[in-house]
Parts: C-alpha cells; sequence; structure tokens
C-alpha cells in the first residue's frame, strides 16, 4: 500500500468490491391507451347488386303511375242538328271541349267508337278501337303517353263525325247505342262509360221522336214500347251515359224539354238499364 492508498482498517472490511451495489432503480412509463379497432363487415359484391336493384325496383314501383283500365266508348252524331247552326248542337265544338277530360276523368284504357247516322247500325263509317294506356318498359313516359294516345282518340272521333255528317240526313241515336253496345265488356261486374255526343233528337225512316205523343206518362210509356220493338234494345245494362249536347234543341222550352228528358228516362234507365250522368251535358 502507499501512502496515496492507506490501507483499509478492520479485520471484516472487504473493500470497495465486495460492496452489494443498489439495484438498478425503474423508470414506470405509462402504457398507452388500447386503440379502439372498428370492425367493418364487407358484404358480397352479389348483395350489394341485389340490394341496388331492389332499391331501385322499389323506388320505380313508387313512382309508377296508376295504370288505367276502365272500358269506353265514344258516339259521335253526324246527323243535320249536329251542325254549328242556330238549331244545332255544334258537335264538333262539343267533343273539342269533352273529350278529352272524359278521357282522363274516367280513366278510359280501351276506347271504342260508333256513329250516328240515318242508320247507325249499317253505317260504313268505323275507326279502329284504342288503347289509351298501352304496356311500356319506359314508366316516366307513361302520362306524355296517354296524352299522345288521347290526342289520336281525338282525332278519330273527329275522323267518325266528318265521315257521319257525310251520310244521308237521318239521326238513329239508339241504334248508335246499340252499335257501340256491342264493345262493352263482358260479365255483369264489368264497367262501362260511353260519351254520347249527340242532341239524342232520334230521327230516322221508321221513328222520329218529334212527332210522338210524350204528354203524359201512359204515352210516353206506350211509345217507349214501340220504339224499342222496332228498333232492339242495346245492352247497356250497367253502363255509365254520359251525354254532350242532350235535349239542345228544346233549351228555350221547358214544357217540351220535360217531356223528351221524361221519355229518354224510360228508355235508358227504365228499360236498358242504363245510368245517365249530367257531368259532361
Amino acid at each position: 500500500m502507499t501512502a496515496d492508498n492507506p490501507a483499509p482498517q478492520g479485520p471484516d472490511y472487504q473493500g470497495p468490491a465486495a460492496r452489494p451495489r443498489p439495484a438498478p432503480r425503474r423508470e414506470t412509463v405509462p402504457r398507452p391507451a388500447p386503440r379502439r379497432v372498428t370492425v367493418r363487415r364487407v358484404l358480397p359484391a352479389a348483395l350489394v347488386l341485389a340490394l341496388a336493384a331492389a332499391g331501385t325496383a322499389c323506388d320505380a314501383m313508387s313512382n309508377e303511375p296508376e295504370r288505367y283500365s276502365q272500358a269506353c266508348g265514344i258516339v259521335v252524331d253526324g246527323s243535320g242538328s249536329a251542325l254549328d247552326t242556330k238549331t244545332g248542337f255544334d258537335a264538333e265544338a262539343k267533343l273539342a271541349a269533352r273529350l278529352d277530360t272524359f278521357l282522363k276523368d274516367r280513366k278510359c284504357r280501351k276506347t271504342s267508337f260508333a256513329p250516328i247516322t240515318k242508320v247507325s247500325m249499317a253505317s260504313k263509317c268505323q275507326v279502329s278501337p284504342l288503347d289509351l294506356d298501352p304496356d311500356g318498359s319506359k314508366t316516366s313516359d307513361r302520362d306524355r303517353t296517354r296524352k299522345a294516345l288521347r290526342a289520336v282518340a281525338f282525332s278519330s272521333a273527329h275522323k267518325l263525325l266528318e265521315c257521319a255528317k257525310k251520310q244521308e240526313p237521318g239521326s238513329d241515336v239508339l241504334g248508335g247505342l246499340s252499335r257501340i253496345a256491342l264493345t262493352k265488356p263482358s260479365g255483369d261486374d264489368a264497367s262501362f262509360d260511353v260519351l254520347v255526343v249527340s242532341d239524342f233528337d232520334q230521327g230516322d225512316p221508321d221513328f222520329r221522336l218529334g212527332r210522338q205523343d210524350l204528354s203524359t206518362e201512359a204515352s210516353r210509356e206506350k211509345t217507349a214500347d214501340g220504339f224499342l220493338k222496332s228498333h232492339g234494345t242495346p245492352e247497356l245494362s250497367g253502363a255509365d251515359i254520359y251525354p254532350v249536347g242532350y235535349g239542345m234543341k228544346y233549351h228555350t222550352d221547358t214544357s217540351r224539354y220535360e217531356q223528351f228528358n221524361a221519355f229518354w228516362t224510360e228508355v235508358l234507365e227504365g228499360r236498358v238499364k242504363a245510368h245517365v250522368h249530367t257531368d259532361y251535358r
């Protein structure tokens, strides 16, 4: 040992190497909070496409306009009284004013046409029936299609009217009703709406309404019996008839109009069993 390093004192001294070293001090480090993991379930591609298609189909169904299904008939009178005169009822103007509204109101689909001429059942005037709400793949254009086809229906009715005007003078109203009755759907529950553009002044070779005695209920019933016996009864039971221009010849003669109206009410409602409406008169 040197003077600079004196020997340790005491028998138990073991020197610096023998001293136990203290355990290293451990620092506490805070652990980060566990991350929340969001698990996204991925749908199979086929299922995604199926759901999208179903949603599109539902949207299309919800936007689909209600389909029309009503069967309708249009009867136009081309007799002399149909002209635009002081004593006429102007069938062309009445047709233009009422037909489109009637077709929309009644939601007409299959629509047929018949003329009123001197002998209506045998008249050569005819136009083809129309489907005013045909099936199609584009539902968004359905309203436009209906509008276009209503215009075609007016053109057809106008064409029929022009043909009827060129026939021999006469007005077989009941014959026109019998002709349109041939297009009435079958079955007791089948509804049928008929627009009749006519003043209903029956005047054919066998029967002239203006010459009949309609003054009493008994005389009207007798006249109706002979009328239907000679002309036949239209198969329009349960049909709804909408006259346009009805009784205009008598618009200044209240008494005569009442007799005229009572006669046709007896014929159409009492005998034919149809329902007559005043919506478009």
